[in-house]
């Protein structure tokens, strides 16, 4: 008990006589911390590689323009395959599916409306919907499933999911006719299942995302 009277004694003697209080000395060095941490986030990472990612949150079928997009620098081991490394390349862009801020865009993240990415064996098939009131919810990116109403009475699925690539304009439309032209993404089956149905009403039903 001696002992640690004494040094009890030796360290109140010398926080009175030292002119720097120990509040202080925990202050500057978590100071200096703070300081390191910050020098470390903000410094570039040499073998970083920059990517395109996404400036706010993007919902299905966006337009892309330079202002919703920023280049980052990303970890390499973790820039996922087919990133975008330029605004530029995506400027116009159709989003396939929503996009959370910060997010790496791919090119499987958009929709290229003239061609399928290099390498798919999907298609893009024009498809006829029939109730024009109903595609105004329609947007490129969505997913939806197709129905077909029958000579006979009643309906039947067609195809489970197809992705819209496009809606094309009337203006652009190869005639005048009711309903409306939309462009859609598939597997080759799925394209000889539709073709079966053509001439017949098809209808659609917009998948959750």
């Amino acid at each position: 008990m001696g002992i640690m009277r004494r040094v009890r004694a030796g360290i109140s003697t010398w926080s009175k006589s030292s002119r720097i209080k120990p509040q202080r000395i925990v202050a500057a060095v978590c100071f200096a911390c703070a300081c390191a941490l910050a020098v470390w986030i903000l410094t570039p990472d040499p073998d970083g590689t920059s990517i395109v990612v996404a400036d706010r949150n993007l919902p299905p079928g966006s337009e892309l323009r330079a202002q919703d997009l920023r280049v980052v620098e990303f970890p390499t081991q973790l820039v996922p395959d087919k990133a975008f490394t330029s605004v530029s390349d995506a400027d116009h862009k159709r989003t396939s599916a929503g996009l959370s801020k910060g997010s790496p865009l791919t090119q499987s993240a958009v929709l290229d409306q003239q061609a399928l990415p290099k390498g798919s064996t999907d298609l893009l098939m024009p498809v006829r919907l029939a109730d024009d009131a109903s595609t105004a919810l329609l947007q490129p990116g969505q997913r939806i499933r197709l129905f077909s109403s029958l000579p006979d009475g009643g309906s039947e699925v067609v195809v489970k999911e197809v992705t819209i690539a496009r809606l094309v304009d009337k203006a652009d439309g190869i005639a005048a006719q009711s309903g409306q032209l939309v462009s859609v993404i598939l597997s080759s089956g799925d394209a000889e299942r539709i073709a079966e149905f053509a001439g017949m009403p098809i209808s659609f039903a917009i998948l959750p995302r």
